[in-house]
């Protein structure tokens, strides 16, 4: 019989605008405030006695009539959108899962996921490399290496210490960003023996 886990793990999703629970979420809280600004005119309208036709025109008429064609199509978006989430509850999505910690090793999530058992990691660390923006500025980027390599045998080179992903949730829409203390923590519940280390700003 296997052993049970002594701990749960730790998994960091994706958060933000890019979900699709996310932008279902925001799709319906647009279309509800359609609905009741259409009701809000029909019901001042007819307490006032005057005509609905010509504010709701006003309305879903203006810009060539593209308010109305949103209001159309976004029911459609919507229920497309419901039938992806439910589908995302039935099926792991693992492309939403940036980071996990459990009793086997750390699963880096992202475009080359990889999961690195607890008896290769020789530590875990947060640092930020030098990288370059799309406008071609220089800045510096949060990322989280799992480190495969003893202290004192470490390279110059960051990206010679172990597999690495950005920092979780550091490129999210709205998102929110991982806490270094929730890593410290984790690591610490299932794996004490490997140090946490925050090194700040390393340039290669």
């Amino acid at each position: 019989m296997a052993s049970a886990r002594i701990t749960e793990p730790f998994v960091v999703k994706r958060h933000g605008l890019g979900t699709t629970r996310t932008a279902l979420a925001l799709g319906t809280v647009i279309f509800a405030l359609m609905v009741a600004l259409t009701l809000g005119i029909v019901i001042v309208q007819t307490v006032r006695g005057a005509s609905i036709r010509q504010p709701l025109e006003a309305v879903w008429l203006a810009w060539g009539g593209t308010p109305l064609i949103f209001a159309v199509g976004l029911p459609i978006l919507l229920l497309v959108g419901a039938i992806t989430a439910l589908e995302e509850r039935r099926e792991e999505d693992t492309d939403d899962v940036l980071l996990t910690v459990d009793d086997d090793g750390i699963y880096l999530g992202g475009e080359q996921p990889r999961t690195i058992p607890w008896g290769e990691i020789r530590g875990v660390c947060r640092l930020e490399r030098q990288a370059v923006n799309g406008e071609g500025e220089e800045t510096w980027e949060p990322r989280l290496v799992v480190m495969l390599l003893d202290e004192e045998a470490l390279p110059r080179s960051t990206k010679a210490w172990g597999p690495s992903c950005p920092w979780p949730g550091t490129h999210e829409v709205l998102g929110r960003t991982l806490p270094y203390d929730d890593l410290v923590t984790a690591v610490t519940q299932h794996a004490p023996h490997v140090p946490v280390t925050n090194r700040g700003r390393v340039a290669d």
